[in-house]
């Protein structure tokens, strides 16, 4: 099964950084990376969320010890690595029609990591809520576990609009009082962003015998 690397940091310049990304993913096929996924927040602009999505799964430490993800954050102009996630999807429901079409720019996206008690009480909870989750306006909810601590998850919701999210986080469902957690301990505060753009990550060339 792929893995899912990702990072809530901030950069010093965001539309010069943008700009240098596609230009950045021939560092990546070197860790097995198939696409890269940009969120901008809507409340501090040099907040990013990125999720790289990783062909092969591998040893944990040796992903994060990667020359390529200490040059990636380099040319970022990010000062100190953030903590990264390393996980697999677990669970992942589409709530509504939409949700079947790939997400366009724009979409926006709550992002939380946090502690679970138990995660296959979770994932039987958001299965069962489903039906509110939909009225709420979360069209997309996915959750992966992290490889190297069973009780840390990563939870991404896709909601319908900003003013939904808002109302969403302000007045959660039982199902997602996770989100209040967010920001706990090591773990970045309660990301709300927008989808910027999803970088296809090209193969890494074929070397000669």
């Amino acid at each position: 099964m792929s893995l899912v690397l990702a990072a809530d940091y901030r950069v010093p310049d965001f539309d010069r950084w943008c700009a240098m990304i596609s230009g950045d993913l021939h560092r990546l096929p070197s860790l097995g990376a198939h696409h890269l996924v940009v969120y901008r927040s809507v409340e501090d602009p040099s907040r990013v969320f990125t999720t790289l999505g990783v062909r092969e799964r591998g040893p944990v430490d040796v992903l994060l010890r990667s020359p390529v993800l200490f040059a990636w954050f380099d040319s970022a102009g990010v000062e100190e690595i953030p903590p990264l996630f390393v996980g697999e999807v677990v669970e992942k429901l589409d709530l509504a029609e939409a949700a079947a079409e790939a997400a366009q720019p724009g979409a926006v996206i709550v992002a939380a990591i946090v502690s679970v008690a138990g995660m296959d009480r979770l994932r039987a909870r958001v299965r069962r809520a489903a039906a509110g989750l939909a009225a709420s306006g979360v069209r997309r909810f996915w959750i992966y576990q992290a490889l190297d601590d069973q009780a840390e998850a990563m939870i991404l919701q896709e909601v319908a609009s900003e003013r939904q999210a808002q109302q969403w986080i302000r007045h959660p469902a039982a199902v997602a009082r996770f989100m209040s957690e967010a920001g706990v301990g090591a773990h970045p505060p309660l990301f709300v962003g927008r989808l910027v753009q999803t970088f296809e990550v090209p193969a890494a060339p074929r070397t000669r015998d």
